[in-house]
């Protein structure tokens, strides 16, 4: 694909510089760049169907005030365009510093904005967890891949009353900024998802390993949800990790290797899952 043709033809755009950017585990993504604008060019497979949710989503956020990398529409007024077959969008480029674990108390905070803003009724949880049963063939990879993976789900299907929203849907640390006057921005909505908000408050717990500091942060701004998140968080993060134990199994049996650098980065993710399991 010709990146500068398609910013061209698409969104009449005329960059003079183009970088490659790294580190996406299902897209691959460009800064591009002319006086007075930066850009990110993202692309991904054509059957990648968060992808447009994900945009208007972050979109909507936007609107209400929380700094997301808001998609530019192309010159058709599309925040999608197909190219080949890729789906591509045209994001605003967001600069700031990305926080760590130890930042846990803000991202807590950002999620609490962004679930209070995205809230929606209710939806069909066993329908929502086609996230992990989409692998279900690929769980007999290792021996302890299938109980694992089968205990979360029985566990999250006996919570009943669960709160839902449109989530982020992979809130790790990096993807928060900070920006010079110390507002916090959300980017890389590539996951995004309707889902009970649970999922989101236990992927961020996962990455940052600091629920005391996350959580109630997040309650602060939503203090309604505390009965449901001590009841809750346990079952979700263990549904977290099997996530990754079903999606890691996946990567491995195909050998998928879209953001890495070598197929042993597949099978670190796998052994982690493992890990998290065994450490509960």
């Amino acid at each position: 694909m010709d990146v500068a043709e398609v910013l061209s033809e698409r969104w009449d755009l005329e960059p003079v510089r183009l970088e490659v950017l790294t580190g996406g585990m299902n897209s691959t993504a460009w800064l591009a760049a002319a006086d007075g604008w930066r850009v990110v060019l993202k692309s991904v497979d054509a059957g990648d169907s968060a992808f447009a949710p994900g945009l208007e989503l972050a979109a909507r956020l936007d609107d209400a005030g929380v700094i997301t990398g808001r998609p530019r529409p192309s010159t058709r007024g599309r925040l999608v365009e197909y190219v080949e077959d890729r789906q591509i969008a045209v994001l605003e480029y967001v600069d700031g510093v990305p926080l760590t674990s130890a930042d846990a108390a803000a991202i807590g905070t950002v999620l609490g904005r962004v679930h209070t803003v995205s809230a929606a009724e209710p939806g069909n949880l066993d329908d929502w967890l086609h996230l992990v049963t989409q692998f279900d063939k690929y769980l007999d990879l290792e021996p302890w891949i299938r109980p694992a993976v089968e205990g979360a789900l029985d566990g999250v299907k006996v919570l009943d009353g669960l709160s839902w929203a449109w989530l982020h849907g992979d809130p790790s640390a990096e993807a928060f900024l900070r920006q010079s006057n110390g507002e916090v921005a959300l980017i890389d909505w590539g996951s995004a998802m309707y889902a009970p908000i649970l999922y989101d408050v236990a992927s961020a717990v996962m990455y940052t390993g600091k629920p005391d500091h996350l959580v109630p942060a997040y309650l602060d701004r939503r203090p309604n949800l505390a009965a449901e998140l001590e009841r809750g968080l346990t079952p979700f993060l263990h549904l977290r990790w099997a996530v990754q134990a079903a999606y890691f199994a996946w990567r491995c049996t195909q050998d998928i290797r879209t953001g890495i650098t070598n197929p042993a980065e597949n099978h670190k993710g796998l052994s982690d899952a493992r890990r998290s399991f065994e450490s509960a």
